[in-house]
């Protein structure tokens, strides 16, 4: 990350905490030290109006020769008592995500002295609205993607393996730089994305996700050792990565024609085309959802809309470093749209007997409406 993009952000950063009446801020989120610093470390990035520094645990030295930042030890929580009351402050933000359950607690009874309040929708705020720079990677991302797709899809055979196939995608984007883990905010387990042929994709997941999938035993969703067969919808959902950055896509497959898909994906395309051409600025999520699931039911597929399990309400989210970020596209979503953010819209149909139908594109919003980050072609793939 360039420094002028690190300077930027700490900048943001503190205007956020003077808005909201906090004196000192304390990051302990790896993600969220990543996106301040471009640094991965243990420990934590202190931030008042008049200091940015690093307490770290490991890797101090190699982290000391990679920052202009001041970086100091860290021993461990037990030396945050004394060292917050150097800085004379007693409100306080801090990520209540960035720990466990028995970690938080231990943290409020040292903190006890000081006013503890949540950090964690201010930085969103912050990330929800993605740089040039930030752009510039998801847009690299989907081009990576759409590179993996075309090698892996020539490949492809009837016969094969789910799990055979998406090793052989997940060869082609790994060597194209992706880490082969996608991180989640809601904290499901994903590796590089979901692989499904027919009825495997209505397999209903614990995770609020657009499929499912039985993947492998101890690890359930995505491809397991189902073979691929002619006739039958192959769904492929997969994260492009670039720099630290995900894009999300979905795509259409099959060996021969699929006719009883055909409406499925008409719909799913027609949802996809119809949000593409109404979210600008200022628009309420919740209203792109309503709008998705009239469309579903001026088709007649309601019941199928979005039924991962039992219905999943909800028809995109934000991604960025990572896959499920704010907003949500739901029908309890008051968040508007704004500049610069960037969505991922999945409308996709569960139907028993034959699978999950659907599309995804990742989009970034622009004051002129949305413009498309992953650059796959739309149409159903005809496989030989």
């Amino acid at each position: 990350m360039k420094s002028g993009e690190t300077e930027r952000r700490l900048s943001l950063l503190r205007a956020k905490l003077k808005e909201h009446h906090l004196e000192l801020a304390l990051v302990f989120y790896p993600l969220n030290i990543f996106y301040f610093t471009g640094l991965w470390i243990k420990g934590f990035l202190l931030v008042t109006p008049e200091e940015i520094a690093l307490y770290v645990r490991r890797p101090y030295t190699q982290t000391k020769e990679m920052t202009n930042l001041p970086v100091n030890f860290f021993s461990g929580f037990k030396v945050l008592p004394d060292l917050l009351k150097g800085y004379s402050a007693k409100r306080i933000g801090i990520e209540y995500r960035a720990f466990l359950w028995n970690e938080g607690e231990r943290l409020k009874r040292l903190l006890e002295d000081f006013e503890l309040a949540p950090l964690d929708s201010l930085i969103w705020s912050l990330r929800m609205r993605k740089s040039p720079g930030e752009i510039s990677s998801m847009k690299e991302a989907g081009k990576r993607l759409s590179q993996a797709l075309k090698v892996a899809l020539a490949q492809f055979r009837p016969g094969m393996r789910e799990i055979t196939a998406s090793a052989l995608l997940e060869k082609a984007l790994r060597e194209l730089g992706h880490p082969g883990y996608t991180r989640s905010t809601n904290q499901f387990e994903l590796a590089y994305g979901y692989l499904l042929s027919g009825r495997e994709g209505l397999y209903a997941l614990p995770f609020t996700t657009g499929e499912g999938g039985r993947g492998v035993e101890g690890f359930p969703g995505g491809a397991g050792f189902k073979r691929l067969k002619k006739g039958e919808p192959l769904l492929i959902d997969y994260g492009g990565f670039y720099k630290g950055y995900y894009v999300d896509q979905t795509r259409m497959a099959s060996f021969g024609r699929v006719k009883s898909a055909e409406p499925f994906y008409r719909a799913s395309l027609e949802i996809l085309t119809t949000l593409e051409k109404k979210a600008f600025p200022g628009i309420p999520c919740l209203e792109l959802y309503l709008l998705a699931e009239e469309i579903a039911e001026k088709h007649g597929f309601q019941e199928y809309f979005m039924k991962h399990g039992d219905k999943a309400k909800f028809v995109g989210h934000g991604v960025g470093l990572e896959i499920d970020e704010p907003p949500i596209i739901s029908p309890g979503a008051e968040q508007k749209l704004e500049e610069n953010m960037v969505i991922a819209l999945e409308p996709k149909f569960h139907v028993p007997g034959l699978g999950v139908v659907g599309l995804e594109d990742t989009f970034l919003v622009t004051k002129k409406g949305l413009r498309r980050l992953t650059s796959f072609p739309r149409d159903w793939i005809y496989l030989s």
